[in-house]
């Protein structure tokens, strides 16, 4: 294995999850529950040292910032998909048109796609179904959905959020 990643980003990346563990199970008291928090996020780091995917490129610092901006936009985008697909469920006609469409992308980093990929499935009425060079395959329920992927709006916000190459220069990896 070539780089290990630095013993800070490790030791962040084990806070960050751990930190999530704990917001997630609630649970301040119960030795057990933070004993096996602590475990979980521990074997996580070390798996990840392990396949060397701890570095600049698969963790972008300085996208912090952004990423965190990035995230109440996304919930919103869930949501009012969510209120979407519900009154179409619930609608007494058949109202949706699904559809495979493809997408073109300029993202290139491996990170930029992975999160363009995740969060347009994490959208309700659009699952990604293939990712290949420059483009994904996204399954929409109906032509506004397929229309909202294709707009690109999502992929521009990635894009100002994550470094535009993997490039370990330009990332500040040394490599």
């Amino acid at each position: 294995m070539g780089n290990r990643g630095t013993p800070l980003r490790s030791f962040l990346l084990f806070m960050a999850l751990f930190g999530f563990w704990l917001l997630l199970s609630g649970q301040f008291e119960s030795r057990f529950l933070i004993l096996s928090g602590v475990l979980a996020s521990a074997l996580t780091v070390w798996i990840c040292q392990r396949l060397d995917l701890i570095g600049a490129q698969y963790q972008p610092v300085r996208s912090l910032p952004r990423f965190l901006l990035y995230l109440p936009w996304l919930l919103f985008q869930i949501i009012s998909a969510s209120l979407v697909v519900i009154g179409k469920a619930w609608s007494p006609r058949v109202n949706i048109a699904p559809r495979l469409v493809k997408v073109s992308t300029d993202l290139r980093h491996p990170l930029a796609v992975t999160l363009l990929a995740n969060s347009i499935t994490l959208t309700p009425g659009t699952v990604t179904v293939d990712v290949q060079d420059g483009s994904l395959l996204v399954h929409a329920l109906d032509p506004k959905a397929a229309s909202g992927v294709l707009g690109k709006a999502m992929e521009r916000r990635i894009l100002r959020m994550v470094p535009a190459t993997d490039d370990p220069v330009e990332t500040g990896d040394s490599r």
